[in-house]
C-alpha cells in the first residue's frame, strides 16, 4: 500500500512540472526608449540584460525621453572640463597641398675630396688613421719614403748653388731654380719645407705630407709600410659643412614639382627646427621596380650638428588658397562618411556631416557643410560621439546623408 501510494505522489508530481512547461510563458516587452549598454563601449546597445560583449562589464539600463531625442547633446562646464571639449570659429584660412616624404641626410658628394700620393715611395707613418677623425688644411698627414724625392731635392740644391757663383755666363740659373722648385711643390713639398732644405743643404728621402683639404675622413685606404705609386689613394675627406636630405617620390607625384620646389626639412632630433631649402636635383632615372624617383635638397651645417644617416622630413608645399579649413583632429571618419561637431546658440552639441577636399598635417579643407561663423568642436569630438550614443541611444548621424 506505501509502495502504491509513492507511485501515486511521484506521478502527480510528475505531470503538474509537465503541466507547468508546457504552459506559455510570459514575454516581457522592452519599451522602444530602453536599452542596454555598456559604459567603457557606449556602441554596444542591446535591447536585455546581459554582459557587454567586448569588455564582459553588466549592461546599464538606459531610458530615454523622447523629447530631448533631437535637442542636441549638452553638457555642463565640469563635463567640458573634464572630457577638453574645445571650440574654434569657422574663418576662411590660407591652405595648400602638402606632401611630407621621409628623407635620411647623407654626404655631399660635391664636397668629396681625395687625397693622392703625389710621388712614389713607401708609407713610413700614417698619422691620420680613424674614420670620423676631422683634418684641418695644413695637417700633417702621412710620412713618405722616396728616392725620387731624395733626387729632386739635389737636382734644386744644385741649380741654387750655381745661381750664386756663376752668375756672369749666359745660362739662366734662375729659371732652372724656379724650375726645380716648382717639381718640388707639385710633389708636396710646401715652401716652409723647400726653404728649410735651402737653408739645410742636405736633401732628405722623408717627407711629411700635409693636407690640402678640410674635412671629415670617411675613407683610410692605405697602410704603414705599404708602397704607393703616383696617384694612390691615401685618404678620402667629407666635408660635413653642407648636407643632403634625400627622399623618394612616386613618379605620380612628380607633377607636385611643377607647383613649387621650395620645401621644408624637419629633422626629429631637433622638434623645434625647420629648415628651409629648395629641391635642386631630381634623378632622371625612373627605379622600374617601385616606381620611384630621388630628389635632393642642400642641408647648411656650418656648426656640424646634423649627422650623415639622421632621420629627416622633407615638406613640399602646393598652390595656396583661402578657403574654410578645420583641424583633422576635429572630423570623425566611418563608414557612414566624415562629420563634426558644432556648438549651436543655445550651448548644445549637434553633429553634421561634411564633404572634405585637400589636406594637410594640421587642417583639413571643407568643401561642404559648414559656414564662416560656425563653432566647430577641435577638440573631444570623440567623447562627444560616445556620449550621445550613451544618452541617447543611436548614432548622432543615423539617416544623414550628404
Amino acid at each position: 500500500m506505501k509502495r502504491r501510494a509513492f507511485i501515486n505522489t511521484a506521478g502527480l508530481i510528475g505531470l503538474t512540472v509537465l503541466w507547468e512547461s508546457c504552459k506559455p510563458k510570459s514575454t516581457e516587452k522592452v519599451a522602444d526608449n530602453v536599452f542596454y549598454t555598456c559604459s567603457m563601449d557606449p556602441q554596444v546597445m542591446e535591447k536585455k540584460p546581459g554582459t557587454c560583449p567586448i569588455c564582459k562589464m553588466a549592461l546599464t539600463k538606459i531610458v530615454i525621453d523622447p523629447n530631448m531625442k533631437n535637442q542636441g547633446l549638452k553638457l555642463s562646464d565640469q563635463q567640458k572640463q573634464l572630457a577638453n571639449v574645445q571650440v574654434e570659429t569657422v574663418v576662411l584660412r590660407p591652405l595648400g597641398e602638402e606632401i611630407t616624404l621621409a628623407a635620411v641626410l647623407t654626404e655631399n658628394k660635391d664636397k668629396l675630396s681625395t687625397v693622392t700620393a703625389r710621388i712614389p715611395g713607401r708609407i713610413e707613418r700614417l698619422l691620420v688613421r680613424n674614420v670620423g677623425e676631422f683634418v684641418r688644411v695644413g695637417q700633417p698627414i702621412y710620412e713618405i719614403y722616396s728616392e725620387e724625392l731624395s733626387a729632386s731635392q739635389r737636382d734644386f740644391l744644385i741649380a741654387s748653388q750655381k745661381q750664386k757663383v756663376l752668375k756672369d755666363i749666359d745660362i739662366n740659373f734662375k729659371q732652372l731654380v724656379e724650375a726645380a722648385k716648382n717639381k718640388l711643390l707639385l710633389w708636396g713639398m710646401s715652401d716652409a719645407q723647400i726653404a728649410e732644405l735651402e737653408k739645410s743643404e742636405q736633401p732628405n728621402n722623408k717627407l711629411t705630407v700635409n693636407s690640402q683639404y678640410a674635412g671629415v675622413v670617411s675613407e683610410v685606404l692605405a697602410e704603414e709600410g705599404s708602397y704607393l705609386s703616383e696617384g694612390s689613394t691615401v685618404l678620402k675627406l667629407s666635408d660635413l659643412s653642407t648636407l643632403w636630405a634625400e627622399a623618394q617620390l612616386y613618379v605620380t607625384e612628380l607633377p607636385f614639382l611643377n607647383q613649387t620646389k621650395d620645401a621644408l626639412v624637419e629633422i626629429p632630433y631637433y622638434a623645434d627646427r625647420i629648415i628651409n631649402g629648395r629641391v635642386n636635383f631630381v634623378n632622371p632615372e625612373l627605379q622600374p621596380s617601385s616606381k620611384i624617383v630621388t630628389i635632393r635638397v642642400d642641408i647648411p651645417n656650418s656648426k656640424r650638428e646634423y649627422q650623415t644617416g639622421m632621420q629627416a622630413y622633407i615638406t613640399l608645399k602646393g598652390k595656396v588658397k583661402n578657403t574654410i579649413a578645420v583641424p583633422t583632429n576635429a572630423l570623425i571618419q566611418d563608414t557612414n562618411g566624415v562629420t563634426v561637431w558644432l556648438e549651436n546658440a543655445v550651448g548644445a552639441f549637434e553633429s553634421r556631416m561634411v564633404s572634405v577636399g585637400m589636406t594637410n598635417k594640421d587642417y583639413t579643407e571643407i568643401t561642404n557643410g559648414l559656414h564662416v561663423g560656425e563653432k566647430v568642436v577641435v577638440s573631444g569630438a570623440y567623447l562627444l560621439n560616445s556620449e550621445y550614443i550613451f544618452k541617447k541611444g543611436s548614432n548622432p548621424m543615423e539617416g544623414h546623408k550628404m
